[in-house]
């Protein structure tokens, strides 16, 4: 016996409530990026990425975790700490994939604005949730230098 076609009207409010829920659980993950970062919770946002995550950062590039951190951690003293304001960002969902871009602005403790940029970031589902998977930092008036591009 064939099976009856499926309800287009069910699966599109499906896929609909699926999309709204990944990108508002991705808004959640780039928020949580910026906050932990600037509350000093190094162990908490390195746990954001992907084990195998990819980072590019004032011209350096990185592979994995670890070597993520230890790009990133050197700017994060408590001196240096301060609050990363971000925009809405784009989010395009494709499955158990996601690319976002957000614009950024970095304010020191003493409220000057330091940097503006845009993050470029690669996610990807994970059974805890999403994560990134990569990121690059592009500072205003920076090209990127592509690290996020897909390889082929």
């Amino acid at each position: 016996m064939d099976e009856p076609a499926p309800d287009l009207e069910t699966a599109a409010t499906s896929d609909t409530i699926r999309l709204l829920i990944d990108t508002a659980a991705i808004r959640q993950l780039l928020a949580a990026c910026c906050q932990v970062l600037d509350d000093g919770y190094l162990d908490e946002w390195a746990a954001l990425y992907t084990a195998d995550c990819r980072c590019a950062f004032m011209g350096k590039r990185t592979e994995g975790r670890d070597e993520m951190r230890a790009l990133i951690e050197p700017f994060q003293t408590d001196e240096m700490r301060g609050k990363h304001l971000i925009s809405e960002p784009r989010i395009n969902v494709h499955g158990d994939d996601a690319t976002a871009t957000t614009d950024f602005a970095f304010v020191s403790k003493d409220a000057k604005f330091m940097r503006t940029g845009r993050y470029h970031d690669l996610l990807r589902r994970s059974d805890d949730g999403w994560k990134v998977a990569g990121r690059e930092i592009v500072f205003t008036g920076d090209e990127p230098i592509g690290l996020l591009r897909p390889s082929g």
